[in-house]
């Protein structure tokens, strides 16, 4: 099992999608280089291919399958398997394989030196208080059905400034701090999903593919309040939230974790 995961709450950015089976894949975005331990570093995806396009980023990564590392290829971005990190990520012996690939600061700071990489022509979103933004309405808590088998349930906690995350295997625990991962905005992004039998995994199942460019709904979860908005995804940087009448969306400091479902899918109280 990857859990605990090391490094997410110092993510910049967390997105999260289905994959094959049903089962979710998280890819963190680190805009500095962060204090500690990262990991278990994963295979790509095809959205990873896409993520990685779209912002400008660099993929550390343990593998993928054939044919998104044709993906990767043809996308012409810099990224780094395990081999090719000559070191930035490597084994770790309290975790069994293939759990057990990691990287921290010092050498995430060595791979961005070896990369030399341009700077983003970007910004990612103002940051606002959600509780000078009108239109939200209370949300304590929550669950995005992402699939079928992964349903993951967020509760705010006012003394956290944050949500936490559960799902079928307990709450998301920081194996750094043995601390709740807490994400002050959650977004539910309604996009494209469909099958993509190019991609299996050992079982037969096939993976998935997401269309992130374009526009549509999506629901934004900041300061335990929900907010129904649009947004448009452009060929780079972050997608634009709007809320109805055209005002930026409230998007508060810290973490932003994003979540891709389907096109009609969002999130359900209790």
């Amino acid at each position: 099992m990857s859990r605990p995961q090391s490094g997410l709450p110092t993510a910049d950015l967390i997105y999260e999608y289905v994959t094959e089976g049903g089962i979710t894949r998280m890819s963190a975005f680190f805009y500095h280089v962060p204090p500690g331990s990262v990991g278990p570093v994963r295979s790509a995806r095809i959205a990873t291919v896409q993520l990685v396009q779209i912002y400008g980023a660099a993929l550390l990564y343990s593998g993928a399958g054939q044919y998104v590392e044709g993906q990767l290829n043809g996308a012409n971005v810099p990224h780094l398997g395990e081999t090719a990190a000559a070191g930035d990520s490597f084994r770790v012996g309290f975790r069994a394989a293939p759990h057990n690939l990691y990287t921290d600061g010092p050498h995430i700071g060595h791979l961005l030196d070896r990369l030399a990489l341009p700077p983003v022509g970007y910004q990612l979103w103002p940051r606002v208080d959600p509780a000078t933004v009108p239109g939200g309405h209370p949300i304590g808590s929550f669950t995005v059905p992402i699939s079928a088998y992964e349903q993951p349930s967020y509760t705010w906690h006012p003394e956290l400034n944050g949500y936490t995350r559960s799902d079928v295997s307990g709450p998301l625990i920081d194996a750094n701090s043995n601390q709740p991962v807490v994400a002050p905005t959650v977004i539910v992004m309604q996009v494209d999903v469909s099958p993509a039998p190019e991609v299996h995994d050992v079982t037969g199942a096939i993976g998935t593919r997401h269309t992130l460019a374009g526009t549509g709904n999506a629901q934004i979860l900041t300061g335990g309040l929900g907010y129904d908005v649009s947004y448009t995804q452009g060929s780079s940087g972050p997608p634009q939230f709007t809320l109805p009448g055209g005002a930026p969306a409230p998007i508060a400091p810290g973490l932003v974790w994003i979540i891709l479902v389907p096109r009609g899918v969002g999130y359900s109280v209790p």
